[in-house]
């Protein structure tokens, strides 16, 4: 086996879902609000199934509303359990008691991190993307990138997928819209802790508000990330 067929990808989507339980009552939030940013990351399932299916590759994605708990948080972040999210108030989380809290982070935060432990060692993974899209306004004001390329001090992955993207003319972020280093993250938990090739992948959600437009942009993050990955 070449060491290009030992590359296996794991991609993730730890916002992949608006899921709340019937329990939780929407959290008294009205479904607008559920149905849009501030609960999950628009089209970003659909992308991280296609890209999987497409590079043969495994995936595991978020089953359950960022609004319940932040699987892409540190346990020990004030956020992991939202109170407020782009200016709204998550009453719901604010009165949380601690054993609800407690069974939360037991009964979907643990079992998501653990699944991804599981399949990196069990599938012998070797890279690591996180998949995430963000929303195109900002404080009134249009972000003017269609992608933003996430990492920390590991940038290998990083610096390749941006490299490829320069040079299809595209308009890139290095660590925007967000920053890509927060302690406890999912690429710090699994990528730079087990030293794997990893980066996190945003993308503007208003590229991924169709099937077509998923299609078009999991064609063109399939080129981008093999010939990145042929590099490593």
């Amino acid at each position: 086996m070449s060491a290009k067929q030992k590359k296996r990808i794991l991609f993730i989507a730890d916002h992949a879902s608006n899921y709340i339980p019937s329990s939780l009552k929407d959290l008294g939030l009205k479904k607008n609000l559920l149905n849009s940013h501030i609960a999950y990351d628009l089209g970003v399932k659909e992308l991280c199934i296609n890209l999987a299916n497409i590079l043969k590759s495994k995936y595991i994605i978020g089953e359950y509303s960022r609004l319940i708990i932040d699987l892409n948080r540190d346990k020990s972040d004030p956020t992991l359990i939202p109170e407020i999210v782009d200016r709204t108030v998550i009453k719901k989380n604010i009165i949380l008691n601690e054993n609800d809290k407690k069974k939360r982070i037991s009964n979907i935060y643990n079992r998501y991190h653990q699944k991804i432990k599981t399949t990196i060692k069990h599938d012998n993974i070797t890279i690591l993307i996180s998949l995430h899209s963000f929303n195109p306004i900002f404080k009134n004001k249009k972000r003017n990138i269609h992608f933003g390329i996430l990492s920390n001090q590991d940038r290998r992955l990083s610096d390749y997928i941006i490299t490829e993207m320069k040079q299809r003319k595209l308009k890139i972020g290095d660590n925007e819209p967000y920053k890509g280093n927060l302690i406890g993250d999912t690429m710090h938990k699994h990528g730079l802790k087990n030293n794997l090739h990893h980066t996190l992948i945003e993308i503007r959600n208003d590229l991924l508000s169709s099937p077509t437009k998923i299609q078009k942009v999991s064609k063109l993050l399939k080129e981008v990330i093999s010939n990145s990955i042929y590099r490593i």
